[in-house]
């Protein structure tokens, strides 16, 4: 896509300037141009500097924006996109545990080790439809195949979806708000430089595998939040240069936010607060911090 396209599509920014978990007026809302964003973010980029690259959005802005969705019919549904290195052990397993506990057709369903949805954007999208009180959802990151932003309709059916949750996939149209986090380059890979020592010492396991083109999951540069980020522009281009299918897929709407990893439970309880409806549970656990490949 080109410039003239990238620069006038933008992305908000949020950050958290209180800790108090239910006090949504302390979230700082501002936007960036792709273009901006793309040309200035680079591998010593901090949050901070994200932020001075950034337009505020002003407060009465931000409540009418709150106003809007607050009223809608439909409640936003927060896609919380879990990347390598950024609590995403945290979220997937409150995220697991929240559509469970919340949704009687998805905790029907084989139970797996990540959240309902999260490697198949059919049934993804299966699951909004048959659980319209579950507003967080968590989503492989990076990966190519959840078209959630261009999404066309169901494709052939896998085994998940030849049993009980056969139901249709279309419901809405719905607002998504896309969260993808922020972290600074070098800490990214010094984090996953750390894990792979902590995991074998030696480098011995992770040398063959690098050997053999196999690769190793946390030093895919494809999964680093700016790659992601980029992804899904690239999705949301395609969507609007599209011919329209003429069905509820081409009503939703899609924003993407960028946030600090690091504020993560202030962010999900914060605009979920913000959104009117309650906080997702358990994401202030730090799944990893206490094991030593942990960030």
């Amino acid at each position: 896509r080109s410039f003239a396209n990238s620069e006038i599509f933008f992305i908000n920014v949020v950050q958290s300037t209180s800790t108090e978990n239910d006090d949504y007026s302390a979230l700082k809302w501002s936007e960036v141009s792709w273009k901006d964003l793309m040309t200035k973010w680079d591998r010593s980029t901090t949050f901070p500097d994200l932020i001075g690259f950034s337009t505020p959005i002003l407060p009465e802005e931000s409540s009418q924006e709150r106003k809007y969705a607050t009223q809608s019919s439909e409640k936003p549904k927060m896609i919380l996109h879990c990347l390598p290195k950024t609590a995403s052990t945290t979220l997937r397993t409150a995220c697991r545990e929240h559509i469970r506990a919340k949704c009687a057709f998805a905790k029907a369903q084989k139970r797996r080790p990540d959240p309902y949805g999260y490697r198949d954007v059919d049934i993804f999208y299966r699951a909004v439809a048959q659980c319209p009180d579950v507003h967080h959802y968590c989503v492989q990151g990076g990966d190519a195949s959840m078209t959630i932003i261009n999404y066309e309709g169901p494709q052939e059916s896998d085994d998940d979806s030849q049993n009980s949750d056969e139901e249709g996939v279309e419901s809405g149209p719905h607002h998504f708000v896309h969260l993808i986090p922020f972290r600074n380059f070098d800490e990214w890979a010094a984090s996953a430089l750390r894990q792979i020592y902590e995991v074998d010492e030696q480098c011995e396991d992770i040398d063959n595998l690098l050997e053999h083109c196999l690769g190793y999951r946390e030093l895919y540069m494809e999964l680093y939040p700016k790659s992601v980020l980029a992804l899904q522009i690239g999705m949301a281009l395609n969507r609007n240069n599209a011919v329209p299918l003429g069905n509820v897929y081409d009503a939703h709407q899609h924003h993407i936010v960028l946030y600090d990893y690091k504020q993560i439970d202030e962010i999900m309880k914060k605009m979920s607060v913000y959104f009117d409806f309650p906080p997702m549970p358990e994401t202030d656990q730090e799944a990893k911090k206490i094991r030593a490949e942990g960030t």
